[in-house]
């Protein structure tokens, strides 16, 4: 049988980088500065099961009162699936590195296996094996915050397990706690194995009730809140309800301080003189940070012309380029930086991303080797240097680079699912398949990871296993013509020409250039007997440079 189809490793542009903000409510004592602010806040309450009452009042009153203290906030409602996973995707493609990132949810929450997962409104699942894939998993989005290079990832879930009938917020017994690295704080509505009150007699959940007084006490450190908070829930449920929080946060973080003026918040990266005086700059700044990247192009280069040494405008001009795929031109802008200073780690890692997506793999090891030697543990840089690597066809470098990062940051699926495809690469297949099992563990939605783990399994001769793994790729990825020409060798290798025939036709459809979909098609063709229809289909992939 013809070598089944693998597919293109995950290489994300995890490189976002520092820039300086102006804040009207945020203190953050060392190690590092206050930067961006950027907030989600998500509510789900209409839900085809076990409505709630309060979870899109407290999404609304957590969203006003995050804009107050300063965040680029938006909210979303009622999310479906779909609508749940674009907008955490949307909200992590905001994020740059040094902001301070808020994610708060109120609605149902489910734990699987140790694994918490966040309820969309249209959950429909009759059993653990069906939800993991109709519910989004909580560690994915603690992954993207964190490959985002936040400075700090707030993660604030009202939700719980128990008994989604009863005006709980949960599905079955309690959240799991969440693996996070430096810098991540995540609390829970409540503790683990309890219930989190959706207070139906009120306005808010009681969690979010006392949450939301206590963010507007001033003088009060990111721990105070959340112990505040925690001692007027248990109060206030005689003493049923503990909210319960992780915390790898170095330093002292404020959302709101004792005293306000402008004396006192005003940093020297804000004075007069800084790139956050300049009118241009603060606009881009709030396009970048709201998703709008053309208007940020626009207007961080009005702030560049009025200003050419301007670095912090070359920088977040850099960044929205590559929102926009606009590769050279970022990589172009995060020269500009690197020649003023030339081991900006921000800006390196930035210009290796881009040159990893243009398939530079050399010049994005020599960037990212120059963050390295500074910064041995730097978990982004490490992880792109892991997809340059497996570019360059070093393979036991990038396995390397990835186990290192997998050490420390042992839930990102990504990584998993990376070092997989190098393994198989190297031929070590059976290592391969623990890595991308791993990687649907974490995330059991990641279509990829199981159309890998099939062509690992097909490769084994592992002809039924690959197909069931193909067939799972392809419910949760339909359309994706690689997948379906994968699944036709299989089902060929199976002997059934007939369904290997309707694959292949398919995939063909979807991408009239996928060549080696027809010289695969010609050999269904060949053993269903139409010689000639596998004549032509020889023909047009010879033309396509397949055969």
């Amino acid at each position: 049988m013809r070598r089944v189809s693998s597919y293109l490793l995950a290489g994300v542009l995890s490189a976002i980088f520092v820039v300086s903000a102006q804040h009207r409510a945020l203190v953050l004592e060392d190690p590092v500065e206050p930067r961006g602010l950027v907030a989600l806040a998500i509510g789900n309450a209409n839900y085809n099961r076990a409505p709630l009452k309060n979870p899109v009042n407290d999404a609304r009153a957590m969203s006003a009162a995050l804009k107050e203290l300063g965040f680029a906030v938006e909210l979303a409602t009622d999310a479906d699936y779909k609508k749940l996973g674009v907008s955490i995707d949307r909200f992590v493609s905001r994020l740059r590195r040094g902001d301070v990132a808020v994610f708060y949810y109120a609605g149902h929450g489910m734990q699987i296996e140790g694994e918490n997962y966040l309820v969309p409104t249209d959950f429909d699942a009759q059993d653990e094996a069906a939800a993991k894939y109709a519910a989004y998993p909580a560690d994915r989005l603690l992954e993207g915050m964190e490959r985002s290079g936040a400075q700090m990832s707030i993660i604030i879930l009202d939700a719980c397990r128990n008994n989604p009938y009863r005006g709980s917020r949960a599905i079955g017994g309690g959240l799991a706690p969440m693996g996070s690295g430096t810098g991540s704080f995540v609390a829970f509505a409540t503790s683990p194995g309890k219930t989190a009150s959706d207070n139906p007699r009120n306005g808010n959940g009681l969690f979010t009730a006392h949450l939301l007084d206590s963010l507007h006490q001033p003088g009060l450190s990111l721990d105070d809140v959340f112990n505040r908070t925690r001692e007027r829930v248990y109060a206030d449920s005689n003493h049923e309800q503990t909210p319960w929080t992780q915390s790898n946060v170095i330093g002292r973080f404020y959302f709101r301080p004792e005293q306000i003026s402008a004396q006192s918040t005003l940093r020297p990266a804000e004075a007069a003189s800084s790139p956050i005086a300049d009118v241009n700059y603060r606009q881009g700044f709030h396009e970048a940070r709201s998703g709008e990247p053309t208007n940020a192009v626009e207007a961080f280069t009005r702030a560049i012309r009025q200003d050419p040494d301007n670095m912090q405008a070359y920088y977040e001009r850099a960044m929205s380029y590559v929102a926009l795929s606009q590769f050279q031109h970022a990589i172009d802008d995060f020269g500009t930086v690197i020649r003023r200073h030339p081991y900006d780690t921000n800006a390196l890692i930035g210009r290796g991303a881009c040159y990893i997506s243009i398939s530079d793999f050399g010049r994005a090891v020599a960037d990212l080797d120059r963050v390295l030697q500074r910064e041995r543990d730097n978990d982004v840089a490490l992880f792109d240097r892991g997809l340059a690597n497996a570019g360059l066809a070093r393979n036991q470098a990038a396995v390397d680079d990835y186990s290192q990062v997998m050490r420390r940051r042992p839930k990102w699926s990504s990584v998993w699912y990376n070092r997989g495809v190098v393994f198989s690469a190297s031929g070590d297949l059976r290592t391969a398949i623990s890595d991308y099992s791993e990687a649907i563990r974490l995330r059991p939605d990641y279509a990829v990871a199981y159309a890998n783990r099939g062509v690992a399994h097909a490769e084994l001769n592992e002809l039924p296993r690959a197909l069931a793994d193909l067939d799972q790729a392809i419910l949760l990825q339909p359309g994706e013509a690689s997948m379906l020409n994968s699944r036709g060798m299989v089902r060929l290798g199976m002997k059934n020409a007939a369904k290997a025939l309707e694959d292949f036709d398919e995939a063909i459809r979807l991408n009239s250039l996928l060549g080696v979909a027809y010289s695969n098609r010609a050999d269904a063709r060949q053993a269903l007997g139409d010689t000639a229809g596998a004549r032509m289909d020889l023909k047009r992939a010879r033309e396509l440079g397949a055969r």
